[in-house]
């Protein structure tokens, strides 16, 4: 879980949010109204997954500065990220997870 100072509306108003759930991409960027599928492996981004769909099913998503990098910490990630809903969820045979996610608002 991480606290998230600051949403951006899209209107120019700033909300300030409760802690969300955070998942590091690895190869992609996510902006608000897009829906896109995430695989996710880690076990630690799956953990996070599960929390939101306990939750509210939002998460905080946010990129990755290098993608090789298989434990990322604070300063590994992009301070500007995306919340977004958890629409979809599919766990795959091989142990991932394909999660179907639309992103909301910005924050940072």
């Amino acid at each position: 879980m991480i606290k998230i100072p600051k949403f951006f509306h899209q209107d120019g108003s700033q909300s300030i949010k409760k802690q969300l759930p955070l998942v590091p991409l690895r190869d992609m960027v996510l902006f608000p109204h897009m829906i896109t599928p995430v695989f996710v492996g880690r076990s630690s981004s799956i953990k996070a997954l599960t929390r939101a769909l306990a939750d509210d099913k939002k998460i905080f998503l946010v990129t990755q500065n290098d993608p090789e990098i298989l434990k990322p910490k604070v300063t590994d990630i992009y301070h500007v990220g995306t919340e977004a809903k958890i629409t979809q969820l599919l766990r795959l045979p091989d142990g991932t997870v394909k999660a179907l996610v639309e992103g909301s608002l910005r924050g940072k």
